[in-house]
């Protein structure tokens, strides 16, 4: 039988050929071996080729002392052997950490403007320190016992995200539920409602009770001694605190302190118009109002313009928030302005401390707030 020519047309099976046929097929087999990539060393093979666990391995990159010499020497070796360089995805191995933590608000609506500033400031500390943001809303009611709190699916999930910030109105059964599920956690301390003393957690927040007395003793210094202050002080532990501040100012400058609270509105800005009604029906008629946040200021603004009364020529008027509708009003609101970006990255910078230290003390942090005059305050 005839031998089959070869592609390149030699006889494939002649005697003479066959050393350079060798040859090339050697070279050619070189050729194939050095085309495949090197295959990169993963975490696992660096433990497997050391006999210990990946977490030993995170140990030892991140130089813990629990690890003994001799270990330790065993798994740089096989690092140095493997040419092990960790990926992102090992690094967040390594660590125990996803890179991700969860902006929970509770009980409030998903476009809420206060809130979603605080968010905006989470997430640009967040993308400075190149972590990531996911957010989840909540709604549960205060009585429903801990354990019977439908979190969302991502917090039940071990190993998804690292830490929690709390956002909205909070209740202490919440808090409660996510100690139970030893997750960390930052609370936006101003709308936590009905907080036990006994309960100790991360918060951030800024000064209620300061904001309110430096607007009333803004209104005083422009001469105002009837003042009324607006406010469901009773359902809002924040107004309360705000009342407080404004109760301050007065009783350091030995006035009268005048609280009017109206009953079942449906909103702020429905509790404010509600609210009118009474300013104007007392006996001294208030020259001045401090307004519980500036969704009452503008619900106040538009009833007392029903009225034919103008704001500051017949009744001063401040708010607390500085929203962006307070530039909007006419003319625009004098307002206690709280800083929300800065309470947003207070409680990420917060909520690492406490992923990179589980053992630390409890922090607070209160941040000031500023007023900002614009032209609702007439001076008498």
């Amino acid at each position: 039988m005839l031998d089959s020519p070869s592609i390149d047309g030699t006889v494939a099976g002649s005697s003479l050929e066959g050393p350079h046929e060798n040859e090339r097929s050697g070279e050619e087999n070189a050729t194939m071996v050095e085309a495949v990539p090197e295959k990169k060393a993963t975490i696992r093979d660096v433990a497997r080729a050391a006999g210990v666990g990946i977490g030993t391995i995170s140990r030892v990159l991140n130089s813990n002392s629990q690890v003994s010499r001799k270990t330790r020497v065993r798994v740089l070796e096989a690092i140095s052997r493997l040419r092990f360089r960790p990926n992102a995805q090992a690094r967040r191995m390594l660590r125990r950490r996803a890179e991700m933590v969860c902006f929970l608000l509770s009980n409030r609506d998903f476009l809420h403007p206060f809130h979603a500033r605080i968010l905006q400031g989470v997430e640009s500390y967040a993308t400075r320190v190149k972590q990531h943001v996911l957010f989840a809303a909540l709604h549960y009611s205060p009585r429903t016992p801990p354990d019977r709190i439908d979190l969302p699916p991502v917090l039940q999930e071990h190993g998804l995200i690292d830490g929690v910030i709390l956002a909205g109105t909070t209740y202490p059964n919440l808090l409660h539920r996510i100690q139970s599920i030893h997750m960390p956690f930052v609370a936006f301390s101003n709308n936590v409602v009905g907080l036990e003393e006994m309960l100790q957690f991360d918060e951030v927040g800024f000064d209620d009770l300061n904001g309110a007395l430096q607007a009333t003793r803004y209104l005083i210094s422009n001469g105002h001694r009837r003042i009324a202050f607006v406010g469901d002080t009773s359902s809002y532990p924040w107004l309360y605190r705000r009342f407080k501040g404004y109760e301050q100012g007065m009783r350091e400058n030995k006035l009268r302190p005048v609280l009017i609270a109206s009953q079942n509105s449906q909103s702020f800005v429905d509790f404010g118009q509600d609210s009118t009604p009474r300013i104007l029906a007392r006996e001294s008629r208030p020259t001045a109002v401090v307004a519980g946040n500036d969704e009452i200021a503008f619900g106040l603004w538009r009833a007392l313009s029903r009225h034919n009364l103008k704001v500051p020529d017949h009744i001063s008027l401040v708010g607390f928030d500085d929203r962006e509708e307070a530039v909007l009003m006419d003319p625009p609101l004098s307002t206690v302005r709280v800083h929300k970006e800065a309470i947003g990255e207070n409680c990420m910078k917060m909520l690492l401390e406490r992923l990179h230290d589980s053992g630390m003390a409890f922090s607070r942090r209160i941040l000031p707030t500023e007023f900002v005059i614009r032209g609702t305050v007439r001076k008498i």
